[in-house]
């Protein structure tokens, strides 16, 4: 069992042996994944391989429900970047396990012991199977449907899915389950095996089956529900549904209590007890199709509160897109990769005669699903609910179902309950009359969220990035880390920000602008600004190529350069130069509201500090709130400027532990010198500067030594 046992040990680079269990991930020079110790414990694990012959002769014996002989130490979770952001800690509890691992291999100690340590084994052969057999283009698809193995999947796929509500397609659930217990079921009976041997064969094949598939919530609560019904019974078969659903639900969280934490275990429970509940609904459909609209609404508006409190959108297209893949996946997706798996042992000639035919089917629909997920108002992203707008929201989806319930004359009072909570949402951060700088800590980057008050715009300056260094071919990772995906785009949802008026780029550098293009690509965008002579730069390739495929404008703007937005005044100070030639040509914004004063430096170094004091001190100097050019570098802050700016708060955009040694020692001691107060991302995480009322107030999203 994966429970949780208290007070874990903390290995600190001691010899031991642990057993590879699940969500196995080899990537580049890494291996990742949950591992379990002789004591029982769970942890999550991250092997750095020494060479490519360590990672070969790995691979070659099998990660999965075999064990090794390692040295390990205990590591702390890294803290999430903000709020919206993923949490470690978090996951690690919602996992049952005890902690993170950073391992050193020292040998192989043979396979675990048990049906399930063998059953792994065999998931791990069969994903290898799938990869050398089926087509590229299929493949990761493949290992998704039949063994639940999604880390293979294309992130641009992914997204689309996601946008069109349609990822649990994409993933074993009950749907696979009912199927492949139909298929066994009606095959066993067709060679006249006797009702109660077709039983005991379900009964044994649906827990081997959720483990090979690796487990899920959904595929246990599946496996779990439809176990029951064959060796239950009862004389309505709605209350025995209801009470098979619970019954489950309490063995599943009696076996795994961490699972609770899940989205997937809420979402799963919480669409299944909904259908069971809206018989009265689902018993008005006309026809089939009828019935699936109605099944798709019923679930979709159930798991709404979940999904804006994890991942703080909902698709809006869902409905349609559900009523259009779910036949899709069900009659041609599912059965064809069954079909070509049994095929793919018994003639290995006909299953590539049969791939050759799916393959050009399946690339046209995967290109259609990527155009339906690009269409305009895809997905509703009001943010994470304060708790008021959750507990209404909730509240009016129970009505809602209730009113329907009744009948059709109810209709009109059910919509109200459901569109009031939702009005709510949505216009919920427009009330808010401050204005709101956000410093995102991007690591070693920059990236400013500007929100004015009453949510009249949306500035975002800076993306931050990621510096790529060239590597040997055996340790390039696919899943490279994305700031835009993993800090900026959640932070932007959970603020239920789902348009950015303008987008400033300070200047090229990556890890100023790499994210860009994930941005744009993800967000509406309304307005590019830039500096000038940077259009052709090679480090804004991947954004113009994101803005021309949105149809973005990218303007080439500089100093003097200035627009006003409710109250608030904007102004370039810098470059004055129509050509770029380094950090002294940042795009430099100055914002101004009443007496408070912002200055975004990019990464700007003395002598670009002297010539804005020079030009602007008089006009636009003393400053509130300074963002550092170059993030504290001892080339930029010089003590002239930081005289003639004598900012409130300077802060620091700079990555924990960063290679650079940013904010450079000489920089923080010359603000200590000058009595001028500094803060950074590195210590503090993402900082927010709320104006309200002509007063300032900092927040911040972790605390000095905060665990990495």
């Amino acid at each position: 069992m994966d429970k949780r046992l208290p007070e874990p040990p903390a290995p600190d680079y001691s010899p031991g042996t642990i057993e590879w269990t699940d969500q196995i991930r080899v990537d580049g020079d890494r291996m990742r994944g949950f591992v379990r110790d002789p004591g029982g414990f769970r942890w999550y694990a991250v092997l750095v391989f020494r060479s490519e012959e360590e990672k070969s002769a790995l691979l070659s014996a099998g990660a999965a429900g075999n064990r090794f002989r390692v040295v390990a130490a205990r590591t702390e979770p890294g803290r999430p970047a903000h709020e919206y952001a993923f949490d470690m800690s978090r996951w690690l509890r919602s996992e049952g396990a005890a902690g993170t691992l950073e391992l050193r291999l020292s040998g192989y100690a043979g396979p675990a012991p048990g049906p399930s340590a063998a059953l792994r084994r065999h998931r791990e052969r069969l994903g290898g199977h799938i990869r050398e057999t089926f087509p590229g283009p299929v493949a990761a698809e493949a290992e998704a449907l039949l063994i639940g193995e999604r880390s293979a999947m294309d992130p641009l796929d992914e997204r689309s899915y996601r946008r069109l509500g349609i990822t649990h397609l994409f993933a074993i659930s009950g749907l696979h389950v009912g199927i492949l217990t139909l298929l066994l079921r009606e095959g066993l009976l067709r060679l006249r095996v006797r009702t109660h041997i077709v039983r005991l064969v379900l009964l044994i094949f649906l827990p081997c089956y959720a483990i090979l598939a690796g487990g899920a919530p959904s595929v246990w609560r599946a496996v779990i529900l439809s176990s029951l019904l064959l060796v239950g019974s009862g004389v309505r078969r709605e209350r025995r549904l209801d009470l098979m659903l619970t019954a489950g639900m309490v063995l599943f969280l009696l076996i795994y209590p961490h699972a609770v934490l899940k989205p997937g275990f809420q979402m799963s429970y919480a669409a299944a007890f909904a259908l069971i509940h809206s018989q009265a609904i689902l018993s008005r459909a006309k026809s089939v199709l009828h019935q699936s609209f109605l099944v798709s609404a019923v679930c979709q508006t159930a798991v709404t509160p979940i999904l804006l409190f994890h991942f703080h959108e909902t698709s809006i297209s869902a409905l349609a897109a559900n009523l259009i893949f779910v036949p899709v996946f069900t009659i041609l997706i599912l059965p064809a990769n069954l079909l070509f798996l049994g095929f793919s042992f018994l003639s290995p000639a006909v299953v590539q005669w049969l791939f050759a035919l799916y393959v050009p089917v399946r690339g046209w629909l995967g290109g259609a699903i990527r155009k339906a997920g690009d269409l305009p108002l895809s997905v509703w992203i009001p943010g994470r609910p304060a708790l008021l707008p959750l507990i209404v929201l909730v509240s009016g989806i129970f009505l809602f179902f209730v009113l329907l319930e009744r009948g059709r004359g109810f209709l009109r009072a059910g919509s109200v309950s459901l569109i009031g909570p939702v009005l709510l949402l949505h216009f919920w951060h427009h009330a808010d009359p401050s204005l709101r700088v956000t410093f995102l800590d991007v690591g070693q980057g920059d990236a400013a969220v500007i929100e004015l008050p009453h949510r009249r715009g949306v500035i975002l300056v800076d993306t931050g990035g990621v510096l790529r260094f060239p590597d040997d071919e055996w340790k390039r990772r696919s899943g490279r880390f994305e700031v835009g995906t993993q800090i900026v785009l959640p932070y932007l949802k959970g603020r239920g920000i789902d348009d950015v008026d303008l987008l400033v780029l300070s200047h090229p550098d990556a890890d100023h602008s790499e994210a860009a293009d994930e941005v744009i690509r993800e967000i509406r965008v309304k307005e590019i600004h830039i500096g000038p002579g940077t259009y052709a730069d090679a480090g804004y390739a991947e954004a113009v190529r994101a803005a021309r495929e949105k149809r973005v404008p990218v303007r080439e703007v500089r100093d003097g350069f200035g627009w006003i937005c409710s109250g608030t005044r904007f102004t370039y100070l810098s470059p004055e130069q129509k050509e770029y030639e380094g950090n002294n040509d940042s795009l430099v914004l100055h914002v101004e509201k009443g007496e408070s004063r912002f200055l975004f430096t990019g990464d700007l170094e003395v002598a670009g500090e002297a010539a804005i004091a020079e030009k602007y001190g008089d006009t636009h100097l003393p400053l509130s709130v300074l963002k550092a050019g170059h993030h504290g570098s001892r080339t930029s802050s010089g003590e002239g400027f930081l005289v003639a700016a004598d900012p409130a708060l300077t802060i620091f955009s700079a990555g924990r532990n960063n290679r650079y040694g940013h904010p450079h020692p000489d920089v923080v001691e010359r603000l200590g010198d000058l009595g001028l107060k500094s803060i950074s991302t590195a210590d503090y995480g993402t900082i927010t500067i709320i104006e309200k009322g002509g007063r300032l107030s900092v927040r911040t999203s972790a605390e000095p030594g905060a665990a990495e």
